[in-house]
C-alpha cells in the first residue's frame, strides 16, 4: 500500500461515481456509527457498490466491535477493505480473519493530547493483526474520533509513520489547501478526507475533489519520485494484487509476466481473491490482450481457490 487517496463520506450514486471518475483509490462508506448519523442507510451503500462494480475500491468504515457484526455487514455490502474506527480487542480481529480471509483491516489510531505513547502501544498490539493503520483527530468537544474536520500535530503522525510496521493512512482535517504540506510532513502511505471536500449542504464538491486528488498526487511524487513509478516485486511467479491499488493492475499485469517470462518462469499465480468478482475480469480483460500469454485458468480448476488466476506463458522464440 503506497501513494493511496481514500475519500469517504459518500452520500449517493452520482457522488460515487464522481469521486471514482476523479481517480480517488478508495471511496469510504461510513455505517454503524458511534458519534454521527450515517451519510445514508447500509441498503442504498450495497446498492451503489453493487450498480457501480466497485466492491474493490469500497470501504466500510465503522465503530462495529464484533467479528460476526463486522463480517456480517461487509458480505452484506461485498467490500475488500473495512476500517475499524472504535473500540475493538485482538480477539475479535483474529475471529474475523476465518471469517472473511481476503478481508483488508485498518485500525484507526486516534491522536489525542499526550497521547503518543498510547498510540504505540496500539501499534504493538495489533500490528500483528491488521494491514494497515490510520491516524485521525479526537474532538474533546464532541468526543468524537472521525469526521471532525480537524487536524492534529502531524508531528505526532510522522513518528507513527516512522516507529509502526505496517503502513499510515493519515486522515484528520485534510483539504486541497493542506494536503500536500501534510504528506511532505508525515509521509504516511495514504491520505483520506471527508469533510474537508464538501460544500456547505454537506455534499462532495467537484472542484475540491479534484484539486485535492492532484494535490495529494503531485505530493506523493515529491516524497516517493522512484516508487511512484517503480514497483519493487519478488519475481517468484505468485503475483498478489492485494497491496495495489486497483488503476495500477493494468499497467502491473504486463510487466510481471513479462519479467517472470525472462526469468524463465511460465507458470504464474495472479492472486486478485473472491470478492465481487470485478478485480478478477479486469486481469482477465488484461491477459485476453498479451501475446505472451498461452492460455489462463481460474485455480479452482486444478484444485485450489478461485481468489487466483493461474496464467502459462508462451516459451521466449
Amino acid at each position: 500500500m503506497k501513494n493511496i487517496i481514500q475519500i469517504a463520506g459518500i452520500r449517493d450514486i452520482n457522488e460515487a461515481r464522481m469521486t471514482l471518475e476523479s481517480e480517488a483509490d478508495y471511496i469510504g462508506f461510513p455505517l454503524r456509527l458511534a458519534y454521527h448519523k450515517p451519510d445514508l442507510s447500509e441498503e442504498k451503500a450495497a446498492t451503489i457498490i453493487r450498480k457501480l462494480h466497485c466492491g474493490e475500491q469500497s470501504v466500510l468504515i465503522t465503530y462495529l466491535g464484533q467479528a460476526s457484526e463486522i463480517a456480517k455487514l461487509s458480505r452484506l455490502l461485498n467490500v475488500k477493505t473495512v476500517q475499524l474506527h472504535g473500540e475493538i480487542n485482538p480477539s475479535e480481529i483474529k475471529l474475523l480473519r476465518p471469517f472473511l480471509p481476503d478481508l483488508h483491516i485498518i485500525k484507526s489510531l486516534i491522536v489525542r493530547p499526550n497521547g503518543y505513547s498510547e498510540l504505540n502501544r496500539t501499534v504493538d498490539r495489533f500490528a500483528e493483526l491488521v494491514d494497515a493503520f490510520i491516524t485521525d483527530t479526537f474532538d474533546p468537544t464532541t468526543g468524537a474520533t472521525g469526521a471532525t474536520g480537524k487536524t492534529h500535530d502531524w508531528e505526532i503522525s510522522h513518528r507513527l509513520v516512522e516507529y509502526s510496521p505496517k503502513p499510515i493512512i493519515l486522515a484528520g482535517g485534510l483539504n486541497p489547501g493542506n494536503v500536500a504540506e501534510a504528506i511532505l510532513t508525515v509521509k504516511p502511505a495514504g491520505v483520506d478526507a471527508h469533510t474537508g471536500l464538501e460544500d456547505s449542504r454537506g455534499n462532495k464538491d467537484k472542484r475540491l475533489v479534484d484539486r485535492f486528488i492532484q494535490a495529494a498526487r503531485q505530493a506523493f511524487a515529491t516524497i516517493n519520485p522512484i516508487e511512484q513509478n517503480t514497483v519493487e516485486l519478488p519475481i517468484d511467479g505468485v503475483l498478489d494484487l492485494h497491496t495495489f491499488s486497483p488503476k495500477e493492475v493494468k499497467d502491473l499485469i504486463p510487466e510481471y509476466l513479462e519479467t517472470c517470462r525472462r526469468k524463465k518462469i511460465h507458470n504464474v499465480r495472479i492472486i486478485h481473491g473472491k470478492g465481487s468478482g470485478t478485480l478478477r475480469e479486469t486481469v482477465q480483460a488484461v491477459l485476453h490482450k498479451l501475446p505472451l500469454v498461452k492460455d489462463f485458468h481460474l485455480a479452482d480448476e486444478s484444485g485450489g481457490s478461485w481468489g487466483a488466476t493461474i496464467v502459462r506463458l508462451k516459451e521466449e522464440e
